[in-house]
């Protein structure tokens, strides 16, 4: 895949002028993971050296200085992050870098970067750039409401598809397994006790749910004498980069992640991948599956499904479907007792992935909430009080609902400063709260400079907090209330330091 949008690339540059002085890059390449952003710019690199061309990494976590000056003795291709990029577009006033020359533009597992959390970020990035550019977007998953969503920014589209969409290669064998918790590690010591006497090094990739799962296996498994590591969110930049080289290089051959590692982490001979916590769609099964089987190579996933998951159970089983697996009779038997629940409205239909829980049916909650207070309003009853920038508001409404099992809260951060709502919107900082936290957390609301009022129907921007438990709530909302007054903090000190209107960027190139 990574080769098929490079070689044009490449095709596509050198049929070109070279580039001036404070001239930007000529392709851009934007994907949702540090990790996958690394493992791009090395393939890109064994090509560039022969070509005579410049390519740069940029993403978050590391210094930005030094993408800086790698930027100043000037770039043909810059692989990025879309939050590092617009740092890089904005950095200086615009004169570290620009858009003006980009002709080829790649979104790697564009489905990823067109949900709720990214496309902001990369509309931004994508207006900015000249209309007669090549666009290519690349995945293996692409669901329909995605799929609308990204061809905003195609004219006249082909769309090629290899193999199906979302469907797990062929070279996989899929084995799903029902079982309550309790036995889930006793089975996967089984299944790495197997492996280990067939394959003295056998490459292993575990996945979980949270930071806290994979943390926590990773001291049983090495209680047990089983060498690993982790790979999450939480964790510095340097030490996810050196993790990652560990468990390619073979220094270590188990290591537990989140989804983090489940788009486009291509390791050789990795023969085995356990989904120990199971994934919860579609899309995120097949990208996890993913991982083995890759390049001709035969590879083996195990999934646990839980009788309590069995919301879960319907995807997998579509998955097993399209990829011609037999399906195990317990894991069907679950799937239509969850579908039997679901017509007797006992249950609902786990969401696609690419967006919070429930918020269908929450939204609706609001509104005829919003609707009764309007009433009351009118009939001489007391309107519902303004909140404060950044105050918490439980909707409690949402809770009343008999068959709702979600906690929620807002968080208005309309009149933050910039920098406190981009670090507590940014799409790596989110995924990183909701691993920590399992909360669901989703952007709403319109931005209001200082001064505008909203009208009747619109709402400032607030973030929408929710969660099974209240717990849950507590704990991403302490978390994000953490991260506004850092950053504010951050930017009172910034401007306590500049020389008012003399201080022209957020970075000075040196």
């Amino acid at each position: 895949q990574t080769i098929a949008f490079l070689l044009p690339m490449f095709r596509a540059i050198k049929d070109q002028r070279p580039l001036e002085p404070q001239e930007g890059p000529i392709a851009l390449i934007m994907t949702p993971t540090r990790e996958l952003a690394v493992q791009i710019y090395k393939e890109c690199r064994h090509f560039t050296r022969v070509l005579g061309l410049s390519v740069t990494c940029a993403y978050g976590g590391s210094p930005i200085k030094d993408q800086i000056a790698e930027l100043k003795k000037g770039a043909e291709i810059i692989v990025c992050t879309p939050g590092r990029m617009i740092d890089l577009l904005c950095a200086n006033s615009g004169r570290v870098t620009n858009l003006r020359r980009v002709t080829y533009l790649v979104l790697d597992e564009a489905d990823r970067m067109f949900d709720m959390g990214f496309e902001p970020q990369v509309m931004k990035i994508v207006n900015n750039i000249r209309p007669d550019r090549q666009t290519l977007l690349f995945s293996a998953t692409f669901p329909r409401q995605i799929d609308a969503l990204a061809r905003k920014i195609l004219t006249k589209p082909l769309e090629i598809t290899v193999g199906g969409k979302s469907v797990v290669c062929e070279d996989v064998e899929q084995h799903v397994e029902v079982r309550e918790e309790d036995t889930k590690f006793r089975r996967l010591l089984e299944i790495l006790g197997l492996y280990y006497k067939q394959d003295l090094n056998p490459r292993t990739l575990i996945f979980v749910d949270r930071q806290e799962a994979a943390d926590n296996l990773l001291k049983e498994l090495i209680r047990f004498g089983y060498p690993c590591q982790s790979l999450h969110g939480g964790k510095d930049q340097a030490d996810r980069d050196s993790t990652i080289a560990d468990f390619k290089s073979g220094v270590t051959n188990i290591l537990i992640a989140t989804s983090v590692a489940a788009r486009g982490l291509d390791v050789k001979d990795l023969n085995l991948v356990i989904n120990y916590e199971c994934p919860n769609h579609l899309e995120d099964y097949v990208h996890r599956v993913g991982r083995t089987g890759r390049a001709g190579n035969k590879g083996t996933a195990y999934t646990f499904v839980t009788p309590q998951q069995d919301k879960y159970a319907n995807d997998i089983v579509s998955a097993l479907k399209m990829s011609h697996t037999d399906i195990p009779p317990e894991l069907q038997k679950l799937a239509d007792e969850f579908i039997s629940k679901v017509k007797a409205g006992d249950a609902h239909y786990s969401s696609s992935g690419f967006g919070g829980k429930g918020l269908e049916r929450l939204d609706k909650e609001r509104e005829n909430s919003k609707k009764l207070q309007r009433k009351k309003s009118m009939e001489g009853g007391t309107s519902e009080i303004k909140a404060e920038p950044g105050a918490v508001k439980p909707t409690a409404e949402a809770n009343s609902n008999e068959n709702s099992s979600l906690y929620a809260f807002e968080i208005e951060i309309n009149d933050y400063p910039q920098k406190a709502r981009w670090r507590v919107t940014n799409k790596e900082q989110i995924t990183m709260i909701t691993e920590l936290t399992g909360a669901a957390i989703t952007t709403r609301g319109t931005f209001f400079p200082n001064g505008k009022q909203p009208g009747p129907n619109e709402r400032k921007l607030y973030l929408f907090i929710e969660g099974e438990t209240q717990l849950i709530v507590d704990k991403a909302k302490t978390e994000i209330k953490r991260i506004l007054t850092e950053a504010t903090l951050s930017c009172i000190e910034a401007e306590s330091r500049g020389t008012g209107s003399e201080a022209t960027g957020r970075y000075t190139v040196i």
